[in-house]
């Protein structure tokens, strides 16, 4: 299955400028993985949904909070569980 993912624009505060290549390596390498090992069921609705890393130390490089931000990504298009009863 072919999954392709666009992401318009990420806007970070305190990123320093020569950062947010490997911010966007490390973002780009994580999810490419987690959707290999992962892969998640294609939504039906084509709805939008806003990801949300967890908190994220302020000393974290830019390559770990790229990392972050793809699980966040990743988890927020897997559908959520229905209860069976």
């Amino acid at each position: 299955m072919r999954v392709e993912l666009h992401i318009g624009r990420l806007i970070f505060d305190g990123i320093a400028p020569g950062d947010t290549a490997a911010l966007r390596t490390a973002l780009e390498s994580e999810l490419g993985d987690l959707l290999s090992r992962d892969p998640v069921a294609p939504r039906q609705d084509q709805q939008l949904h806003r990801a949300t890393p967890p908190p994220i130390a302020a000393s974290a490089d830019s390559a770990a909070f790229g990392r972050h931000i793809a699980r966040a990504v990743h988890g927020s298009l897997r559908l959520p569980l229905r209860g069976t009863g």
